[in-house]
């Protein structure tokens, strides 16, 4: 499932209302602070939902392709047995 994290959404509370067996935060520009917090959100609840749910994170560059994105996060979807990553799109 992937998630749209907007500024000031709280990475912990859209992740723990979702359902299904992968989620994928998208992660979009934001102060540093912010961003910061959200980076740092990915690892622990990787392993708070684990092993019902694999938690992955994808933060697009201010040039990244949307079609990029879109691949990165179907990617994520399909590594069956990737957890806690967060990758980065120029």
């Amino acid at each position: 499932m992937r998630i749209d994290l907007a500024a000031g959404d709280d990475p912990a509370a859209r992740v723990r209302a979702a359902t299904g067996d992968s989620v994928v935060l998208v992660i979009a520009a934001r102060d540093p602070l912010e961003m910061a917090l959200a980076r740092a959100a990915i690892a622990p609840l990787a392993i708070e939902r684990a092993p019902a749910m694999r938690v992955n994170a994808v933060v697009p560059g201010a040039g990244a392709d949307p079609r990029d994105v879109d691949a990165t996060v179907a990617f994520l979807e399909r590594a069956r047995s990737t957890t806690g990553q967060i990758l980065d799109l120029a």
